[in-house]
């Protein structure tokens, strides 16, 4: 079990099956790789390429991911997803569908079609994220703070908001999306 270790796209050779705890990865491509039964726990991601990477039966858990490409992964497919924190990410066309993901963040990021629907994303930190065409249908946004971040669209009907921070103009969206029209 390789931990508390430093790795570049230059010097990392994928173990399958093996748990890397507290690991930085710097610059390393993810994406030609198989991350089928592979553990993270503690570990760093720096501009790093996991686009369309497959997850199946892995855990990532309390690991942050700064600059990196995330597009097209199906989170849902690990078998343990706690506790991430995403900063200047793209996640585009990505899937959380109905994870438990309370007191996350995901900062400065691309959430472009992202499908968020029946996520408990409770308390979480969206600040200054684009969310085009991102379903956030069903789910548990509670404390949640969508101040400085744009573009989402959700029923309040069926989304719990309580105590969540949204700010002009965005904030319209909400109410647009009931059927209203509203002058500015």
């Amino acid at each position: 079990m390789p931990s508390n270790q430093k790795f570049s796209e230059n010097d990392f050779v994928l173990e399958k099956g093996v748990i890397y705890e507290d690991c930085e990865f710097h610059s390393v491509d993810f994406s030609s790789l198989s991350l089928k039964s592979c553990s993270f726990v503690d570990c760093s991601f720096l501009q790093c390429n996991l686009a369309n990477v497959e997850l199946l039966s892995g855990s990532i858990r309390n690991c942050i991911f700064k600059s990196s490409n995330l597009i097209g992964i199906n989170w849902c497919s690990l078998n343990s997803f706690s506790s991430p924190k995403f900063e200047n990410c793209k996640l585009n066309y990505s899937i959380f569908e109905s994870l438990k993901l309370p007191n996350s963040s995901f900062v400065d990021c691309s959430l472009v079609e992202v499908d968020f629907s029946g996520c408990d994303l409770s308390k979480t930190d969206f600040s200054r994220s684009n969310f085009a065409g991102a379903n956030l249908s069903g789910s548990n946004l509670s404390g949640a703070d969508f101040r400085t971040s744009k573009d989402y669209i959700f029923d309040i009907r069926t989304t719990k908001i309580k105590g969540s921070k949204f700010s002009f103009p965005y904030v319209v969206s909400l109410i647009t999306a009931l059927g209203a029209e509203v002058d500015m």
